[in-house]
């Protein structure tokens, strides 16, 4: 069928990539990671039902401004509120009556908020804005000697971070990928047909994207050099098993199918074992997991497309090229490596014996961050995040949500938390108003913010650094004295710091049960392949070694490793480099 056919099957992939690479335009990116918590998570619930109370958000930026006065700081304050897409703006003048010197007020107070000439704003942006589009507008008002930090400056280095990494890929990645394939062909002319191969089954994945309502900056970003990386094993095979047939003497239809028939059952279990590796990441709570899982095991299915339908096509279309820039291998033989591992082979067994249990135990030790608080060196981003750390100190900003009513316990808990040592401000009704004046007395504009129908809102200002042990034991003690002061619940914690505990708990899960079902599905497939249980033992654990020493040198080195890096390796080189495995296997029996 595709070789009768193979205009129709060309005219058809040519449509399908013009169309995909339009579609590849209008997918959505998603730069929040807090929404891809389960719903269930109680830092969840807290955003949720906070938006619903007081359609208003946590603070997401931090404006230092230098002044010259209390008055001029006012003002500046007045020019953040007139922005568009500015909801609230706090300062000094929401926790303190100004008109008493600031000399008699508290110190630390005082400094969280105005210190060496410079005031420290804690604003709230509308969550719909794009913070590409307002960091600068924000950067101009703080002024060259102002500063900018907080969440809408992680999203938006994010959002550049993005087109910074695909362009990266296509810079360093491709070329890198185009050389290897010279190497490893007898052809000048055969890598560009598995690139053009390759390239069309990652436009079809990344434009097929747009089924979904959005898809993560993270999957967005890899997705790309994941789908080159793991299907271009499929593109070369088959096209050396048509070199195969064609030096055989069989004519170049005959020698395709023949090719087609014999790589079929190769490559589709190499990819099966690839595409359940994948598909096991759609198990977590998290849904990073089932985001990279599904648009990845996707890529899976249409590179194959492509390779045993497009590939054939344009190989029998450019055989006459493929012939005329022949050239001899460039590999080298390797019989005086695989004579050395032989030779070796016993020693190597015993030191792998000997390293499995430390790498196990020492990957699982890394230290992981969650966050996205890195910035490029030298950036504006960078500098103004150390220029308010060491003035102001590291902030974390929070939302508490209380029963409305209970004045008095209310008013107890604002103390405790204040008398944190981290603590730098409670901001709420029981200490804005006050407990002897009922709030349905007062307009609505005063206390909209601080009290709703159920519920009265506490904003939290705490010193604390944006992800380190320090900040999860913060948001366990503050959720702790929560919980102690209202035994009955109803209350909500928001912040950047829950978010980041749920995300630790969450994931630390999952990845047993992704890490199990991984090894389950791609040794079910080997047993199945091989018809035997010794060979899944022996190729599983193997690989799993290879992962082990992999994610232990970042352990043994002392450096910390994002938990996405963790998931992806964890995953993709387990399902991923199996198929050298199964393939070394099949050649030895």
């Amino acid at each position: 069928m595709i070789i009768k056919h193979k205009g129709l099957i060309l005219a058809l992939f040519i449509l399908l990539a013009l169309v995909n690479t339009f579609l590849a335009t209008r997918v959505k990116t998603n730069f929040d990671l807090a929404s891809y918590l389960p719903k269930s998570a109680p830092s969840t619930i807290a955003i949720d039902t906070m938006m619903e109370a007081y359609e208003q958000d946590i603070p997401n930026a931090e404006i230092g401004v230098p002044v010259e006065s209390i008055s001029q700081a006012l003002e500046k304050k007045e020019a953040i509120l007139a922005l568009p897409y500015v909801k609230e703006a706090l300062w000094l003048d929401d926790q303190a009556d100004l008109a008493i010197p600031l000399d008699l007020l508290d110190q630390q107070l005082v400094q969280g908020f105005y210190k060496e000439g410079m005031a420290l704003f804690h604003v709230t942006l509308d969550g719909e804005v794009k913070a590409m589009d307002v960091l600068s507008e924000l950067q101009d008002l703080a002024g060259p000697d102002g500063a900018v930090r907080g969440a809408v400056v992680e999203t938006a280095n994010m959002q550049k971070g993005v087109t910074v990494e695909i362009t990266q890929i296509v810079i360093v990645a491709v070329p890198l990928a185009f050389i290897i394939l010279l190497i490893a062909t007898k052809s000048w002319f055969e890598p560009v047909l598995f690139m053009i191969v390759v390239f069309v089954g990652v436009l079809l994945n990344m434009g097929t994207n747009v089924i979904f309502k959005d898809v993560s900056f993270i999957t967005q970003a890899v997705g790309a050099v994941l789908q080159l990386a793991v299907s271009m094993d499929y593109a070369i095979f088959l096209l050396h098993r048509f070199s195969d047939y064609r030096e055989e003497g069989y004519s170049i239809e005959e020698a395709m199918k023949l090719a087609i028939a014999k790589s079929f059952s190769p490559v589709s279990s190499s990819a099966l074992t690839t595409l359940f590796g994948f598909l096991t990441l759609i198990f977590m709570r998290f849904q990073i997991g089932p985001d990279l899982g599904i648009v990845l095991a996707k890529g899976v299915v249409f590179s194959l497309l492509s390779v045993f339908f497009l590939l054939p096509v344009l190989a029998m279309y450019t055989y006459k090229i493929i012939d005329k820039t022949t050239h001899k291998s460039l590999l080298p033989t390797f019989k005086k490596f695989s004579r050395l591992i032989v030779r070796i082979g016993i020693p190597v067994m015993i030191a792998c014996a000997l390293i499995l249990v430390p790498a196990y135990l020492a990957q699982k030790s890394n230290h992981f961050l969650y966050g996205s608080n890195t910035f490029p060196k030298g950036s504006r981003e960078a500098r103004d995040v150390e220029m308010l750390d060491q003035r102001f100190g590291e902030i974390m900003q929070m939302v508490l949500l209380v029963p409305r009513g209970q004045w008095a316990v209310e008013e107890r808990l604002a103390q405790d938390l204040m008398d944190l040592p981290e603590m730098r401000s409670v901001v709420g009704y029981v200490n804005q108003v006050g407990t002897s004046i009922p709030p349905d007395i007062l307009p609505e504009r005063i206390i909209s913010q601080l009290v709703s129908e159920d519920y009265s809102r506490l904003i939290l200002i705490a010193e604390s650094p944006v992800e380190s042990p320090e900040t999860y034991a913060l948001a366990e003690t503050i959720r702790e004295m929560v919980d102690q002061a209202y035994p009955e619940g109803g209350t909500h914690l928001a912040g950047a710091n829950f978010v980041l505990l749920d995300m630790k708990t969450t994931i630390n899960q999952d990845m047993i049960i992704v890490n199990g079902l991984a090894i389950l599905a791609i040794g079910l497939i080997i047993m199945i392949a091989f018809r035997s249980i010794a060979l899944p033992l022996l190729l599983v654990l193997t690989i799993e070694l290879s992962v082990w020493i992999n994610l232990a040198i970042p352990y043994f080195g002392g450096t910390s490793l994002n938990y996405i890096g963790y998931l992806i390796i964890s995953t993709v080189q387990l399902g991923a480099t199996v198929d050298y495995g199964i393939l070394l296997t099949q050649h030895y029996l």
